[in-house]
């Protein structure tokens, strides 16, 4: 049933990553976050014009598209070095490798451009220019790429990874995880960030760095919460249940708003993945965390592959479904951000095969749970025009000013997506380190 399923889907992942090639790779060799899907090129200036959009496009950017097209541009970037070199560990395709190489320049010339703000700053690089703008997802996956990259670079490249990883790690330890997001300061989860400690320390030996994984994980928060999304299935619909009704429908009914994110999955897991692979102490409790990431979030994946979008818990019954109809449209203003509190049909195939992704790998750590047939079969079930950061079920439900958000041909999902294939290809046995 595997070498099957594997069969079907290899005509599909050199489809998709002949189309990052040409739609994806910018003249530095990182990776796009999004593009029109009409076009397969970096949205016009100007396409944005009457839209609402994220804030701090409108206020810091000259368009948006240079917001959109690099908001992701590390954790895509990521992605699509190690799946390039899970390909040629595969494979043996030097094509594979040279795209590997090409990548860890793209992510080594924004590791130089931080520089212009502190070392180790990773910023998003809006419209290919420096920003003061940064994520720990960004980081993340940056980090799970070059981790898998050090299995084949040669002995410059390696020298060169390592000390950038040590470098990322210590601009978070030396802040105290804190740095602002979009202008708000902000204390990150701490969390997040064992993995920073021990892939910097795994890699550069430097005693710092265990001492700080050490540290984080003496921690009741680092012990206690999931990375990436902090609650169980169970407690998103107890935190449902004994909230206040928000929406005029949920004033009116017993019907309460439930949102969930598998790409938190594929963060929250890649927080963890290393720490799996590698042992490293409280191994336990990091495997007990992916177990309930992963019973959580495949709830959430539709009979057509995509992610759901939101969904209606009633406290009467006890009964979840999703939602079918637009049930909520914030009131325009000038400026505002309105997808925060638009509810309606519409699904994600960028979260879809995020966590397909990590389903995959998830597999080996999950025996009898069925993980690599779930990644699988999503995997199977996304064609190119699902690739998308959001699909209108029935092309009704975004409202004019967000109608864009369908438009969207999403390059962490075709990053992801093939990343899952040629994670799946890999087999049961992990191709990492040790």
């Amino acid at each position: 049933m595997w070498r099957s399923a594997m069969n079907q889907l290899h005509a599909r992942a050199a489809e998709i990553e002949s189309e990052i090639e040409e739609a994806l790779v910018d003249r530095h060799g990182l990776l796009r976050s999004a593009v029109d899907i009409n076009t397969m090129r970096p949205f016009a200036p100007g396409y944005f014009e009457g839209c609402s959009v994220h804030p701090y496009a409108c206020a810091n950017l000259a368009d948006y598209s240079d917001f959109i097209t690099y908001e992701n541009v590390g954790m895509c970037s990521g992605a699509f070095l190690a799946a390039m070199v899970l390909k040629y560990q595969a494979t043996g395709d030097p094509a594979a490798l040279r795209k590997a190489r090409r990548t860890f320049q793209g992510i080594r010339w924004l590791f130089d451009l931080g520089r212009g703000v502190a070392e180790g700053f990773y910023c998003k690089c809006y419209g290919g220019r420096l920003s003061d703008q940064i994520s720990s997802d960004q980081y993340v996956f940056t980090m799970a790429g070059m981790d898998q990259f050090l299995l084949v670079a040669d002995r410059g490249e390696k020298s060169v990874c390592t000390a950038m990883m040590a470098q990322m790690a210590r601009f978070w330890m030396r802040r105290g995880y804190a740095y602002p997001y979009f202008g708000k300061p902000l204390t990150w989860p701490l969390e997040r960030f064992p993995v920073f400690a021990w892939l910097a320390w795994q890699h550069s030996a430097q005693p710092e760095f265990r001492r700080e994984y050490d540290r984080l994980c003496a921690l009741p928060e680092v012990q206690l919460k999931i990375p990436f999304g902090a609650l169980t299935w169970d407690a998103v619909l107890d935190h449902a249940r004994k909230r206040e009704p928000v929406f005029d429908f949920e004033k009116q009914s017993p019907l309460r708003l439930i949102r969930l994110n598998p790409e938190n999955t594929a963060s929250g897991f890649l927080s963890l993945e290393a720490l799996l692979h590698y042992r490293a102490p409280m191994r336990e409790i990091w495997l007990a965390k992916a177990l309930q990431m992963y019973a959580r979030d495949c709830r959430w994946i539709a009979e057509d592959g995509l992610a759901m979008g939101a969904g209606l818990y009633n406290i009467a019954t006890g009964e979840v479904t999703e939602v079918r109809q637009v049930m909520n449209i914030p009131a325009a203003h000038p400026g505002q951000w309105r997808y925060g509190g638009f509810v309606g049909w519409i699904r994600s195939g960028m979260h879809a095969a995020m966590f397909a992704r990590a389903a995959v790998a998830l597999a080996p750590y999950l025996p009898g749970r069925g993980a690599r047939e779930k990644g699988l079969e999503i995997l199977g079930k996304l064609h190119r025009d699902q690739l998308r950061w959001f699909v209108d079920m029935d092309g009704r439900q975004f409202p004019d000013d967000l109608a864009w958000m369908h438009n969207v041909y999403s390059g962490d999902a075709a990053v992801n997506w093939l990343w899952g294939y040629w994670q799946a290809h890999a087999g049961p046995l992990s191709c990492r380190h040790g």
